[in-house]
C-alpha cells in the first residue's frame, strides 16, 4: 500500500474521535477486559496461522488490523464509520424514522442495542438505543426477506464472507430464531473478534467461526445464501474471485453484496482501482435485484446513515 493511502487512513481514523455521538467502552466484567488484548494467545495463534496460509493478495486490512482497539472495536474506526462532522444527529433520526415506518416485524422493538465496545449512540427515539450496527442490520435484513420471500420462522443458512466482528450473524440469528450463520474473515483479529462477540451475545449456538486456514471445513448444500457487506471494494480482483470460486464449489445459488460506493470496485495492491464484476459474471451470477438502501425515499437516501446499493445475484 502507498504512504499516501497509509496517512489518509490514519488521518481517517484519528479525525473519528472528534466526531459527535455517545461512545464509551461501556461496562465490561474482568474475564473480558483480559480477553480482548493483543497478547491473547488465541490472536496471537490465528495471525501466525493467517500469514502461513496460501492466499493471492488480498486486502487494504492486512496494513489496518493492528489499528482496531479491540476493547472498542465497535466504535468509530475500520469495520464501521458511524458519523459525520455535520448533521449527523438529523441522518440518524430521518434513518430511524424510515427504518420504524417499514418495520414490520417490530426488529426495532426485539433487536436490542446497548453501549458495549465504543459504538456510538444516539437517542433519537424514545427510550431505544439507536446505533448504525442496528438500523443498517434491520434493513439488510428487510431487504433479504423481500428478496428471499422469508418468514421469521425460515431455517435460513447464511455464509458470511468478511464478516468483521460479526455484526450481521448476531442480528440474523436474532431475526430469525431459526437461522444459522457461518462467519469468515481473511483477517486474523476480526476471526478473534467475531469469535468473542457472538458468545458474548449468545449467538455460539446459531453461528459458526471458521478460520481462514480451515475453509476446507466447509460443505457443499450448507448454505443459501452466500453475503459479503462492504468488504471486495477494500480487496483485490483476485481475492473477489478467490472467494467466489469457494461461493461456487459450496453450491451457493444466492449472494448478496453491499459495495462500498454503489459499484463493484476493487483495490488494487498498488491503490489502484479495479472491479470484480467481470468476476460475477464469469462465475455465472446474474443481478436480479439492486435496491438502494432508503429505497422508498430518494430524500432519505441522500441524507441517511451511509447510503448504500444493496444488490442480489443469482446463479
Amino acid at each position: 500500500m502507498s504512504p499516501k493511502v497509509i496517512i489518509k487512513s490514519g488521518l481517517f481514523r484519528a479525525a473519528g474521535y472528534f466526531k459527535p455521538g455517545k461512545s464509551s467502552a461501556g461496562e465490561l466484567a474482568p474475564e473480558h477486559l483480559a480477553y480482548l488484548t493483543r497478547k491473547n494467545p488465541a490472536l496471537v495463534d490465528l495471525k501466525q496461522r493467517y500469514e502461513r496460509a496460501p492466499k493471492p493478495e488480498h486486502s487494504a486490512w492486512t496494513h489496518w488490523e493492528n489499528s482496531i482497539e479491540l476493547r472498542r472495536f465497535r466504535g468509530e474506526n475500520d469495520y464501521l464509520s458511524q458519523a459525520y462532522f455535520r448533521q449527523t444527529g438529523f441522518r440518524y433520526s430521518l434513518t430511524a424514522a424510515y427504518t420504524e415506518i417499514i418495520d414490520q416485524w417490530k426488529l426495532l422493538d426485539t433487536l436490542t442495542e446497548d453501549d458495549r465496545f465504543g459504538v456510538k449512540t444516539w437517542e433519537v427515539l424514545p427510550g431505544k438505543v439507536i446505533t448504525r450496527d442496528l438500523l443498517d442490520s434491520i434493513l439488510e435484513i428487510y431487504f433479504l426477506q423481500e428478496a428471499l420471500g422469508l418468514e421469521r420462522n425460515s431455517n435460513l443458512r447464511v455464509l458470511d464472507i468478511g464478516a468483521g466482528y460479526g455484526r450481521l450473524a448476531h442480528r440474523v440469528t436474532n431475526a430469525f430464531p431459526q437461522a444459522h450463520v457461518t462467519c469468515t474473515d481473511a483477517v486474523a483479529t476480526s476471526t478473534f473478534l467475531s469469535e468473542f462477540y457472538l458468545r458474548y451475545r449468545n449467538a455460539a449456538d446459531r453461528t459458526r467461526v471458521v478460520p481462514f486456514d480451515k475453509l476446507n471445513e466447509l460443505r457443499p448444500g450448507n448454505y443459501d445464501l452466500a453475503v459479503n457487506v462492504h468488504s471486495w471494494t477494500e480487496c483485490t480482483r483476485a481475492f473477489v474471485a478467490f472467494w467466489l470460486d469457494r461461493v461456487v464449489d459450496l453450491g451457493i445459488k444466492n449472494l448478496f453484496v453491499v459495495p462500498h460506493f454503489g459499484d463493484f470496485a476493487t483495490t488494487e495492491r498498488d491503490s489502484t482501482m479495479g472491479t470484480y464484476e467481470p468476476e460475477l459474471k464469469r462465475h455465472g451470477f446474474k443481478q436480479v435485484r439492486h435496491q438502494p438502501k432508503c429505497h422508498l425515499s430518494k430524500i432519505v437516501q441522500t441524507s441517511c446513515i451511509n447510503p448504500a446499493d444493496y444488490r442480489f445475484f443469482q446463479r
